[in-house]
């Protein structure tokens, strides 16, 4: 837990470098209940950091899908 937010990971394919962490923290960081998204293209992570209920993930996996890139898993 980064200062008492919890956190999601999901595994994203297709983020090649620090531009697309950029494009995807800042197309997740408006979804309602998000407080902080860190990409990590090396690792093909997206840490969705929230306070008190999980945000939609249904909404946020089709938000990376919009920006290009692809949700792997459930």
């Amino acid at each position: 837990m980064l200062f008492g937010k919890k956190q999601e990971k999901i595994t994203v394919k297709g983020m090649t470098c620090s531009h697309c962490e950029q494009t995807v923290e800042k197309g997740l960081a408006g979804i309602e209940g998000v407080a902080k998204v860190k990409a990590d293209s090396n690792a093909d992570s997206v840490a969705v950091f929230y306070k008190g209920d999980m945000p939609n993930m249904t909404v946020i996996r089709q938000k990376i899908v919009d920006l290009g890139y692809e949700p792997v898993g459930e």
